[in-house]
Formats: structure tokens, sequence, C-alpha cells
């Protein structure tokens, strides 16, 4: 295994910085749904990403796949979106995986060290 398997700081955003994978999540939401002015690539790319995560999520049992979609698309904000959010990622597994099903969807990110595996 490798030794970046375990890293837990979370999903690499650029310059450094790092977010969780349910924020992640939420923000690939917020591009594919409420960004008009996000490019078409940077628009579909959330789209593909939601996709994997949301059917991975749901392949290891997170049963609200359906409920978190909608409520992104409505661009509702309330705690049940970060917690289904949360619920989604975790189903998903550690960082690690979770990018794996964002590779997984034809989406690299320009900062992930995770393909540093050895």
């Amino acid at each position: 295994m490798s030794r970046y398997h375990d890293m837990s700081e979370g999903v690499p955003v650029g310059n450094g910085h790092h977010i969780s994978p349910a924020e992640f999540l939420l923000m690939a939401g917020f591009l594919a749904y409420r960004a008009p002015l996000a490019s078409a690539e940077a628009r579909a790319a959330a789209r593909r990403v939601l996709d994997a995560v949301l059917s991975a999520a749901a392949a290891h049992g997170f049963v609200h796949a359906d409920t978190l979609e909608f409520m992104m698309a409505s661009a509702e904000r309330s705690a049940n979106v970060r917690n289904l959010a949360e619920e989604a990622s975790a189903a998903v597994g550690d960082t690690f995986t979770y990018l794996q099903v964002i590779r997984s969807a034809g989406v690299a990110l320009e900062a992930d060290p995770y393909t540093l595996i050895t």
C-alpha cells in the first residue's frame, strides 16, 4: 500500500489547499447546476464528478443520492444538504478512494498528489 493511501488532508484544490470530500461534492453540485458563467468544460466535469460520486455512494449503501442531487440542483443551503453530502462521501470511502472515483470519471485534479503512488 502506498504511503499516500492514508493521507487525510482532503481533496487537493490547488495552491496547497485541500477541502473535504463533502465540500468537493457540494462544489461540483454548484458548478454543475448553479454556475452559468463557468465554462462548459468545467460544468461537464462537475457533472461527471456528481454522477460518479453519487453512483459509488449508492453502490455502497447511500440511499439518498436522488434527494441530495435534487437539493443541490435547487440550490438548497441547509444542514441537511451538508449532512447528506458528508454521508455520501463517507459511503464512497477515504480520500484516496474518493479521488479514484473522480479519476474514473475522467476528471484529473491538477494538485492530485495521489498520482504519485509508488
